[in-house]
């Protein structure tokens, strides 16, 4: 997938510095890799159907790879001093699957999270083992649309807090902040509706979702009533022509006992990890500069020694060119034994715990665009990210401080 990118990126360069006519000049490789996707499509095929009004498969893949530097040098790096390793890698994603657009106002799709490739090493009993990805389905839902409302039944994700909403492929940093990823639902059954205008002065969504997801079978779905259901609600307002303020909710009616004893008999808890989440986010954007700030309040947290957590996140953009945008994220999260910092690499290559009182980050991103009209169709991300942790989990450990360094091939059509 490198591969592909960087010939990819010397494929566009060569053809806008060269001296070939200007309709093949304007030839953009990744929507011609985007149509070929597109098994049917009535509008480009000039067969209109009643029926079917499109047909195409999906793919999504990002692989990435890790450096760490603990503050403390290697008697924080795990394995040390026999078997140090400060590096990690990862299949992140990789999924497949199919989309249909039917009977003119329906929308069925499907997909897969495939299984058997590398995930990230860990460390266990003196010894790094290869971990791999796990085979499941990621979304499977029926979904349609009669203005003004669209409806969508099955499992999808239950999209609020800011950084959530923001599909996987179309974030700008490699990993979502902290916070948001120690408090979001995973993709889960349900039924949920929102206004059809996305771009209407006021917008509003709400749904309910099942918060029991899997028992560790490839086939879905797998349920415990004890695990209960959560509820999803959004309000937004449009603030000028390129920003919007929303104001998120979620709560969970399972009960944290038992929700524990479900997970003992196997059945994996993926509703929001607290009672209640409220999140105030704005987003906006004005010719090459994009802002976001979200302040996220927590309470009653699926944790026995924490109660409520509160965070902030403060992400401005900057398009400096047609391929490169560079990024800056500031989060900071608080919290009683409340805040988990994020653990694919941080507490995976070291010592530290993931827990801690509070916890600081400044990312620092650039993201290559291969394709400027469809710059999340193939990207290349670099990022380095500072934090810095406060306070000691219930056992007396104290949260990840020091420096990681990533870097990420993300592929979506």
């Amino acid at each position: 997938m490198l591969a592909l990118s960087v010939g990819a990126a010397s494929f566009c360069h060569a053809a806008e510095s060269s001296n070939v006519p200007a309709e093949s000049a304007r030839y953009d490789l990744c929507s011609a890799l985007s149509d070929r996707f597109k098994l049917f499509d009535a509008k480009r095929d000039h067969a209109d159907n009643p029926w079917i009004q499109q047909a195409r498969l999906k793919f999504r893949a990002q692989y990435q790879f890790g450096y760490l530097q603990p503050a403390g040098g290697s008697d924080r790096v795990a394995g040390a001093p026999d078997h140090e390793r400060r590096t990690n890698s990862e299949w992140r994603r990789f999924r497949i699957g199919a989309e249909a657009k039917v009977l003119r106002h329906f929308t069925l799709l499907a997909n897969w999270n495939i299984g058997g490739l590398e995930a990230r090493d860990t460390f266990s009993k003196g010894a790094w083992k290869q971990g791999r990805t796990s085979s499941e389905i990621d979304e499977i839902y029926l979904s349609g649309t009669f203005r003004p409302v669209t409806f969508t039944l099955g499992k999808h994700k239950p999209a609020f807090m800011g950084e959530y909403r923001t599909s996987s492929s179309k974030i700008i940093t490699i990993e979502r902040s902290f916070l948001v990823n120690q408090l979001k639902a995973e993709k889960l059954y349900g039924l949920s509706f929102k206004n059809a205008d996305k771009k209407a002065r006021w917008g509003w969504e709400a749904g309910v979702w099942m918060n029991g997801s899997h028992d560790g079978m490839w086939m879905e779905p797998a349920f415990n009533s004890d695990s209960s259901a959560m509820f999803g609600a959004s309000l937004s307002y449009a603030t000028g022509d390129h920003g919007r303020l929303y104001l998120d909710y979620m709560h969970s009616f399972a009960d944290w006992d038992k929700v524990s004893r479900a997970e003992e008999e196997g059945i994996a808890y993926d509703g929001t990890s607290a009672q209640d989440v409220v999140a105030l986010t704005w987003e906006g954007k004005k010719d090459k500069l994009s802002f976001m700030v979200e302040a996220i309040g927590a309470f009653n947290l699926n944790m026995s020694e924490a109660e409520n957590a509160f965070g902030l996140v403060l992400m401005p953009s900057y398009r400096i060119s047609p391929h490169w945008e560079g990024v800056f994220r500031y989060q900071v999260a608080s919290g009683s034994n409340a805040i988990k910092s994020d653990s694919r690499y941080y507490t995976t290559n070291s010592t530290y715990k993931n827990g801690c009182d509070l916890t600081q980050a400044f990312y620092f991103g650039l993201n290559y665009y291969v394709c400027p009209k469809e710059p999340h169709a193939m990207k290349l991300m670099f990022g380095a990210e500072y934090l810095d942790s406060h306070g000691l989990t219930a056992s007396g450990q104290k949260g990840y401080t020091g420096w990681g360094f990533t870097t990420a091939a993300r592929v979506n059509f």
